[in-house]
């Protein structure tokens, strides 16, 4: 009966382990492990978004996080490769207003986190006093697709240069507009990007100024007003040498729909950490923004900018705190399967005990018979040695059936003493 009782146990061990590989199997598929490597598609080479991106670069290898940050010529192209299924682009930025939010159903936004003025830079002896004076000028306005390109299709500029010299870009555009090939560009880029402040500094190149610019962001609400102070750029030498108003627009970071909740969450603590500061252009806390007009918001990222870290992202590093989540569905997942089994265990123990007395009751039962039909010494000399046997397997039974115990018991003695009576009669005591 024991070796039942241990192969039973053993059949119970693997029954266990093989729900839990189950269990672990499904954890894996639905709690899968974070990406290692993230694909970000940022934007042209030296500019903003190539800066932001090798900020969260470094900050995210503290994490075991890598970052593999490709070029693009800008919010289009990066739109492209986000929701394109064939592309392993999980991360990139856009700018507001680029695209419908209906149109991007693949995408989510981690929130706003950076303005982006379009600088427009132009070479000339006078000062030129609103958008009017670009009419006629040749003008390198971008790619197409990019926010710059858009910009310039919004408030309906112009352009008189070649097709090739208007598509120009960064450090192209700007050698360009310093050669007299264009008379004037439109940049995209932070404040401090060494490519905008080169062009801030030099004498030869100035800045135009909006007076209008409040009127362009009621007609087109993707745009923002901002106001170059005087002297920001150099106190000493001022410059610029009065206030300047620009037409900027905001950059957000997006993610795919699928890429892993806690990678989402681990990046919005990324982008605090960067964008939570102040600037020449807003106050400490503006950026990242909980909200973004352009596309839907993650729940991840609400969540984290609303009650920051969880209460274990707060005390393990970010791949304990993973292995920990997966290792607790797993526990609560098999304690659910196995808890209830805990309460038939001892039904069926009980059963076993009963059915193992059972069959020594019913081996008794023979041996009473054999006995009152015995009609020598010698066969009742095998029934008591067998009625032995019977004995030792009664006391192999558990402390605690006390009342199977001594009822077996009982009956072997009755059984003895009719042996005994047996071959008295017989004149063949034992």
């Amino acid at each position: 009966m024991f070796k039942k009782l241990g192969t039973y146990f053993l059949l119970s061990l693997a029954g266990l382990l093989a729900t839990t590989t189950l269990i672990w199997v499904a954890v894996d598929h639905y709690l899968p492990t974070p990406p290692k490597t993230l694909m970000v598609t940022t934007g042209i080479k030296n500019g903003a978004n190539e800066v932001f991106g090798k900020q969260y670069e470094a900050i995210l290898a503290r994490s075991g996080v890598a970052l593999e940050l490709v070029n693009s010529e800008g919010t289009g192209e990066n739109l492209a490769r986000l929701t394109d299924p064939k592309l392993n682009y999980q991360v990139g930025f856009a700018s507001e207003g680029a695209v419908d939010r209906t149109q991007s159903k693949e995408i989510m936004s981690l929130g706003q986190v950076a303005y982006l003025p379009y600088w427009i830079f132009y070479r000339s002896t006078k000062e030129w006093s609103d958008i009017d004076s670009l009419k006629g000028k040749r003008i390198a306005i971008g790619p197409e697709g990019t926010g710059r390109h858009r910009f310039a299709q919004a408030i309906h500029l112009d352009t008189s240069t070649s097709k090739a010299d208007s598509l120009l870009s960064g450090a192209q555009a700007t050698r360009a507009l310093r050669e007299g090939r264009v008379d004037a560009i439109i940049a995209t880029g932070a404040f401090s990007i060494p490519a905008i402040q080169e062009l801030l500094r030099d004498p030869s190149i100035r800045l135009l100024n909006f007076p209008r610019a409040e009127a362009l962001t009621r007609i087109f609400p993707q745009f923002r007003h901002l106001v170059l102070p005087a002297g920001v750029v150099d106190f000493e030498k001022n410059i610029p040498p009065h206030d300047i108003n620009i037409i900027a627009t905001t950059t957000s970071v997006l993610v795919r729909q699928d890429l892993h909740p806690q990678i989402i969450s681990l990046l919005a603590q990324v982008l605090e950490e960067v964008h939570n500061g102040f600037g020449p252009f807003h106050t400490a806390g503006t950026f990242p923004t909980k909200y973004d007009i352009g596309y839907p918001m993650s729940s991840e990222a609400l969540d984290y900018y609303r009650n920051g870290p969880s209460f274990i992202n707060r005390y393990l590093p970010f791949w304990v705190t993973n292995y920990f989540v997966r290792l607790f569905a797993v526990l609560v997942a098999t304690l659910g399967v196995v808890l209830p089994l805990f309460k038939f265990l001892p039904k069926i123990y009980n059963w076993f005990i009963e059915k193992y007395v059972d069959k020594l009751m019913q081996r008794l039962r023979i041996i009473h018979i054999d006995i009152n039909n015995a009609t020598e010494s010698s066969s009742l000399n095998v029934i008591e040695k067998e009625l032995n046997e019977i004995d030792k397997a009664a006391h192999l039974l558990p402390m605690g059936h006390t009342n199977l115990y001594f009822s077996l018991i009982g009956r072997i003695d009755s059984e003895r003493k009719l042996i005994q009576n047996k071959c008295e009669a017989h004149g063949g005591a034992n």
